[in-house]
């Protein structure tokens, strides 16, 4: 069954300018000339700082940020210098695979606009066309590689950029590197970085449109033209009612997910115009909006954070160690600069037809299940990460409401990012049963999904829970307008642990019982409630977890054979 979609405003393309404005305002003038003189004394380290360079010049290209022209033409000068000789601090080339062609698209904005002599500009481009691919990216896989190199992609698309600005380039380049890393993608048309990381799939996805943008049209364009019209369904199934892409993996949680997920929604909405079928190219047009209209709850504040948390900056919290506010900040605009390259506004405004509920599930390489129906989202992982994830349900979603206050993204044992807490296992949404006396859970790699399907307003998903020497236990989850409805059932006392959020890194949520024999409890935040109750006892076992968006209780309804619990946001 299909619906109309009442709300089908799409993306101005000047609000990805004003998103890209957002993010370089981050930088004060200061900022960029220590920025400046680290760079001059350590050389072009990493892509920050062109990405810097880039957001800022394309931003004076359209008339803003005029102030800072003069730091701009610095910055610039000597970003065009390093780039064909760039090096690190330890001799390493890092950057200039994701940045030259973004140095290139700025350059051209910069002409076009015709606000600096032509004798600069020509400067510029007479640097970029100094580059040599061999000696300019870091990323050369060897013939054959049997793993997954994104890198390769960003340079290539590099490439494309210089040959489509006619900074240079190299058709052979190109053409090798694009068809060598299609050798990475699945039956769903999404690319295998090692260890499926969401997040690498899309944004590789993105350097391929970004090619074909610039006018790549070498031999392996009809193979990738079909491995992008493979991917459209599930791009549009895996975006949460919040706007974000799917948890999983490294550098999620981040803004600029959002931003780049926008971005290839808009590549594709221009894509299947051009074919004539206007009703996709509105339906991602119309997700291009939800995602960047989910950076709003996060950029709606005096100061900004590049990560989907309230922590001081200096803490890092959340992050990698290379997803640091000098990198990713600045990422953000980048990413919102290309939808605002593939923005098709002749996409005529009007009735979208949407799925009213969609069961969806990835290959077995990303082992991830999706659920929507009635204004939530579901999403499980059935063998997670363990560096970054737990296995279970790791998200459900509200529209409109903090996308967290349930939860937006599992929990790591020993997580590849900050923390202030040590998390004693994973952990996630998962089930629990009784065992000789004690209490054990379903944390690893235990769980498969044996039915899913949509229909009408409901969505629903059977998980098979396998146990090592015993019956697997069955859990059913149905979601719905009202929420999530789930039963477990075994052959023993079964319980269901439910991370409470508890602090944002600035603010905490308000927590109470929902009833004398505890049989559930709230959790507002916001505006907000998140309510969970069941035939079952809510036991509270003192242990706080940290994930990137915060720190959560570990809460646990216990029960019988059967267990019911249902989970739903309310606005207050």
């Amino acid at each position: 069954m299909q619906v109309i979609a009442a709300d089908t405003a799409f993306v101005p393309r000047t609000r990805y300018l004003d998103l890209m404005e957002r993010a370089v305002s981050a930088y004060t003038s200061e900022h960029m000339e220590r920025y400046l003189k680290d760079v001059q004394r350590g050389g072009l380290a990493e892509h920050g700082f062109p990405r810097l360079c880039s957001n800022l010049g394309t931003l004076l290209a359209h008339g803003r940020m005029r102030d800072r022209e003069g730091i701009f033409l610095r910055l610039m000068d000597e970003c065009c210098r390093q780039i064909p000789t760039a090096h690190s601090r330890n001799g390493s080339r890092v950057g200039n695979d994701f940045s030259v062609k973004e140095v290139c698209l700025c350059i051209l904005e910069i002409e076009k606009a015709k606000i600096f002599p032509k004798e600069r500009t020509e400067a510029w481009r007479a640097e970029i066309c100094k580059a040599v691919p061999k000696s300019t990216y870091s990323c050369i896989p060897r013939p054959g590689d049997k793993t997954a190199h994104n890198w390769a992609v960003f340079g290539a698309s590099s490439e494309q950029a210089r040959l489509f600005s006619k900074m240079g380039g190299d058709a052979i380049w190109v053409e090798h590197h694009l068809a060598d890393q299609m050798r990475f993608f699945d039956d769903n048309g999404m690319y295998k970085d090692p260890h499926q990381p969401m997040v690498y799939d899309f944004v590789t996805r993105l350097q391929y449109a970004l090619a074909m943008h610039c006018g790549y049209n070498g031999a392996s364009l009809a193979k990738l033209e079909e491995l992008m019209l493979k991917s459209a369904e599930p791009t549009l199934a895996m975006q949460s009612v919040s706007g974000e892409i799917p948890f999983g993996g490294r550098s999620n949680q981040f803004l600029h997910n959002e931003t780049f997920y926008a971005a290839l929604c808009e590549f594709y909405a221009a894509w299947f115009h051009r074919r004539g079928d206007v009703n996709t190219a509105r339906r991602f047009r119309a997700a291009a909006r939800r995602a960047v209209d989910s950076l709003a709850y996060w950029l709606d504040r005096p100061s900004i954070r590049h990560v989907k948390n309230r922590y001081p900056l200096e803490t890092r919290y959340g992050t990698e160690g290379y997803g640091y506010f000098d990198k990713y900040m600045v990422t953000m605009g980048s990413w919102a600069y290309l939808g605002f390259l593939f923005a098709d506004e002749t996409v005529p405004e009007g009735a979208v037809v949407e799925p009213e509920s969609i069961a969806w599930t990835t290959g077995p390489e990303f082992h991830r299940s999706f659920l929507s129906a009635g204004g939530y989202t579901a999403q499980f992982d059935t063998a997670a990460d363990d560096h970054y994830d737990g296995s279970g349900l790791g998200r459900l979603q509200r529209r409109d409401a903090p996308p967290f206050i349930c939860l937006s993204v599992p929990f790591a044992k020993k997580p590849s990012y900050r923390l202030d807490v040590t998390n004693a296992t994973s952990l996630a949404i998962l089930p629990g049963w009784k065992e000789g006396g004690k209490w054990t859970y379903a944390y690893g790699p235990v769980y498969s999904v044996v039915e899913s399907k949509a229909e009408g307003g409901l969505a629903r998903a059977v998980v098979r829970v396998n146990r090592e020497g015993r019956a697997p236990l069955t859990w059913t989850n149905a979601l719905s307008a009202e929420g999530l409805e789930m039963t477990l059932e075994g052959d023993e006392e079964l319980a269901v642990v439910l991370p409470a959020f508890d602090f944002d890194g600035e603010r905490k949520g308000t927590f109470g019982w929902t009833g004398p024999a505890r049989n559930g409890f709230r959790v507002g935040f916001d505006g907000w409630s998140y309510v969970a109750t069941g035939d079952g006892e809510v036991v509270d076992t003192g242990a706080v977890y940290g994930n990137r968006n915060g720190h959560y209780r570990r809460l646990e309804m216990r029960g019988g054979k059967v267990l019911r619990v249902h989970l739903s946001i309310r606005k207050d």
